[in-house]
């Protein structure tokens, strides 16, 4: 195969493993159900993974996830047997707002696994992808999230500016947002951040993790990152934004450099 090949993610249990890959302008899916289909000590490293793989009955085939498990002393590969992942639509629809092509975004630094730096219309902005089937709950929650914040013209955040999909635009797999410029506080911004989680209680949300790496400090304001664990205060979570507000200067003191990407 001449297209380009690169493993952009993967997703390793003991004995069966998940692989995100390029594929020239596709990204597909490649599950291996048994561990010596790749040995362990090249189950991490791109072109060793991409070396075992290619070996694989049907791999220079058109598909969009592959299976592999071993069977009657070889090895059998299963063609589209699990559905690519993608966001629900109702979350998308809670947040409106153009999409893009992934492979199309140009990458100018990595964040996280998750996460990275990319230029959209010239702007430098943040995405944040699910890479697997797991990983989309948190997101679905932290775009519907985003989406109430904005009907209630929330701006103590970062701004939501649209979403990545693979392929297809209905296959969102992640979302665009601002990159914010400042610092990770301390107990003397106690102050700020008190007050927007204070005006972020009053919009009906609960951020439900806030270490001080998700607060970012500009000037005298305090804004938030990362709602995929948030929750709405209609939904009866009262104690836990007591709880939230309560433990913050704490969490302002701490050195543990937890929630740190």
């Amino acid at each position: 195969m001449d297209e380009r090949e690169e493993v952009l993610s993967l997703d390793l249990e003991d004995d069966d493993y998940l692989y995100r890959i390029r594929r020239g302008h596709r990204i597909v899916y490649v599950s291996v159900l048994h561990a010596d289909i790749v040995p362990p000590e090249h189950r991490t490293e791109g072109s060793r993974i991409l070396s075992h793989l290619r070996l694989l009955p049907g791999w220079d085939g058109e598909w969009r996830t592959l299976t592999a498990r071993k069977r009657d002393g070889g090895v059998e590969c299963i063609v589209n047997e699990f559905q690519a992942h993608k966001l629900d639509s109702g979350a998308v629809a809670a947040c409106a707002g153009p999409a893009f092509n992934i492979l199309e975004l140009e990458r100018c630094g990595r964040i996280s696994e998750r996460m990275a730096r990319v230029v959209v219309g010239g702007r430098v902005c943040v995405v944040k992808v699910a890479r697997f089937k797991h990983e989309l709950e948190a997101l679905e929650r932290e775009v519907r999230v985003y989406g109430a914040l904005r009907d209630l013209k929330f701006g103590l955040c970062a701004e939501f500016i649209g979403y990545v999909y693979e392929e297809e635009r209905d296959r969102v797999v992640g979302f665009l947002m601002e990159e914010l410029h400042g610092r990770h506080p301390d107990i003397g911004d106690l102050g700020a951040c008190g007050d927007t989680v204070d005006k972020l209680h009053g919009v009906g949300v609960v951020h439900g993790d806030l270490n001080k790496y998700n607060i970012i400090v500009s000037g005298k304001v305090a804004k938030l990152i990362d709602f995929e664990v948030s929750t709405f205060l209609e939904d009866g979570h009262h104690e836990e934004a007591k709880n939230e507000l309560r433990k913050l200067a704490g969490q302002l003191l701490d050195t543990s450099e937890v929630g740190l990407r």
